[in-house]
């Protein structure tokens, strides 16, 4: 074992200089390079490529295509000319992170080859050793980017064997971490807590993150603009304050921990994650909160105000590892008894939507033109709330951040059957509720009801009357549409409404499925007009609130085998029950719905 130690500092000292074995640092470090817009004598990346390489590899721009040596030479190439000061500081914090990797890889090469029995099997280092045993530790501790910029690592790393062989017993300390949205993070530190395993607090701060904060996120953190008056506490004090207190020996203790060393940009093992400890029963892609946990093991209530308090939080953690280290593992628990809220049943939660999105493109997913099968249900939507939804947010393309929406309707009923309308695959969320994969139109308009039917045209009634087509074009079968569209040369992609646009385009009728034609001088000057270019779609996911109306989620009524099932009837004695009728098949449902044509 190499135990040369390499602090962030002494990382400014190190000759710029790569390897073979330095690919996985080169490809990092290009990329951060092209970036940032780094240029040398030659121009940026692919202007160098193009001067220095041959055949195809001259527009190859990712850079893990490329040789390590062609990468290393595009690197010194910056560092050697006028961007010594600017470059060679970023390729030696790349660098020096690799030989710090790879020093660490070497000590959990040493943990891991030692005997099983002298593993110990209670107590905090079981618990580190659990939380490395986890499926997901691998790829949320052990490759957090502390390569990146402004990021920051613990002085002295040591695996729980270290600690082990030297006598020093392990100190855990609680952490938790409050974040907000701010214009450059989506996750941004605001205030953070540390307290020890005697439950006095360390640290506690607010801090001021760097860019404009967009988000409070007042409902769960309870912050507005008027706590940060005067704070000039920034994330490069807060790190330096964790260096001093985390050593060798010291475990840091948090519930879904990864999140707040992301905030913290802190890099530091061993750990102890209580998220990874616990698990329910048939929901393994679940994680049991902290007041869940707290409630069944500890016997203690947490939010009493109904807001997340950080100091809290950090102690309840700990005192959560603690009683685990004393009395498990604990087994598979019982999912919780969450009863929804009656009112909420009448909503479906859409999230993974960008924000900016229109109200109107959420509701265009319920329409019979755009997303679901034989019935329109935009009529039946009562309200569609949510934040940073368009018109009130302006639609990015660049930016990759997302919200989401509730959908509302006007009864249980409607809502259920929206859902079950939905075009999209089946599947589950993490507690087992129903939910389903639906693309979104983006740009829908919803047809506004006409005041006075208008008497179809002489134009109208010649051009659908001569080609045995109905006026109301939508009413047609996408099989119908497509033979219609195939007959005529056309283009048969798109979503149902593209195609009765382009039909309609084609026969030239001024009004047809719902549609306005733009020379068409008799119709209402209210009425959108409807794009004849395909529409642009995005997937979106779609979740019912309940998986059995409102009662217990993830798991089975416990009270239904005792309750007869309403609308069946027990028989009587003597009496032979009667045969159960197969369900139709998918293709002949949609058949019936006039979807598809009868399966012959």
């Amino acid at each position: 074992r190499n135990k040369q130690t390499m602090g962030q500092k002494k990382e400014q000292t190190i000759e710029v200089e790569f390897t073979e074995a330095d690919k996985e640092c080169l490809v990092r470090l290009v990329k951060e390079l092209a970036a940032k817009g780094a240029e040398g004598d030659k121009g940026d990346f692919k202007a160098w490529l193009k001067a220095t390489q041959k055949g195809a590899m001259k527009t190859k721009l990712d850079p893990a295509k490329h040789e390590w040596s062609t990468l290393s030479d595009f690197v010194l190439h910056l560092v050697a000319g006028k961007g010594e000061g600017k470059w060679a500081p970023v390729a030696r914090r790349h660098l020096g992170w690799s030989r710090w990797a790879q020093r660490r890889d070497e000590w959990t090469r040493w943990q891991n080859d030692q005997n099983e029995h002298e593993r110990p099997k209670t107590g905090p280092w079981s618990l580190v050793g659990r939380t490395a045993s986890h499926a997901n530790y691998e790829e949320q501790y052990a490759k957090l980017p502390s390569y990146n910029e402004h990021w920051a690592r613990s002085k002295k790393q040591r695996p729980p064997r270290w600690s082990q062989e030297k006598g020093t017993p392990p100190e855990m300390l609680g952490v938790d971490c409050e974040m907000c949205e701010t214009d450059q993070d989506p996750r941004a530190l605001v205030g953070v807590s540390v307290v020890n395993e005697k439950g006095i607090v360390l640290l506690k701060t607010l801090v001021k993150p760097p860019g404009k904060i967009v988000d409070y996120k007042t409902t769960i953190t309870g912050l507005t603009a008027k706590d940060f008056k005067g704070i000039t506490t920034t994330l490069a004090d807060v790190q330096a304050k964790l260096r001093e207190f985390v050593k060798p020996q010291t475990i840091l203790v948090g519930h879904g921990l990864v999140h707040d060393l992301r905030a913290l940009k802190f890099d530091h093992l061993p750990v102890i994650d209580t998220a990874m400890l616990f698990s329910y029963k048939n929901l393994p892609r679940s994680t049991p909160g902290l007041a869940d946990l707290c409630k069944r093991l500890l016997d203690k209530s947490m939010r009493a105000e109904g807001t997340h308090d950080s100091v809290e939080d950090a102690k309840m953690a700990l005192e959560l590892a603690k009683w685990e280290a004393k009395n498990g593992p604990t087994g598979e628990l019982e999912p919780p008894e969450h009863k929804v809220d009656q009112k909420d049943l009448v909503k479906l939660f859409v999230h993974r939507i960008p924000r900016g999105t229109d109200v109107d493109d959420i509701k265009g997913m319920f329409s019979k033109v755009n997303g679901t099968i034989g019935v329109d249900h935009v009529g039946s939507i009562v309200a569609v709330k949510g934040k940073f939804l368009g018109p009130k947010t302006k639609k990015d393309p660049a930016s990759k951040a997302m919200t989401s929406a509730y959908v509302e309707f006007e009864s249980v009923e409607k809502c259920n059957m929206a859902f079950k309308s939905l075009r999209g695959a089946n599947g589950t969320d993490a507690l087992g509720l129903p939910q389903k994969s639906v693309k979104m139109v983006v740009g829908y308009e919803a047809k506004k009801p006409e005041k006075e039917k208008k008497k179809p045209t002489a134009k109208t009634t010649a051009s659908n009357g001569d080609s045995g087509l109905p006026d109301d074009l939508s009413k047609m079968t996408v099989v119908k549409l497509k033979e219609e569209l195939k007959s005529r040369g056309l283009d048969l992609k798109g979503l149902k409404a593209d195609l009765v646009a382009r039909l309609q385009a084609a026969i030239g009728t001024g009004d047809g499925g719902g549609f306005s034609s733009p020379d068409d001088n008799d119709s209402d000057s209210d009425a959108p007009l409807a794009s004849l270019a395909p529409k642009e779609t995005m997937t979106v996911m779609v979740r019912k609130m309940a998986a059995h109306e409102g009662r217990a989620i993830g798991t089975k009524d416990k009270s239904a085998k005792d309750v007869a099932s309403p609308g069946k009837r027990k028989p009587v004695d003597g009496e032979k029950p009667k045969r159960k009728v197969g369900r139709p098949s998918r293709r002949a449902r949609l058949a019936a719905k006039g979807i598809i044509e009868e399966p012959k």
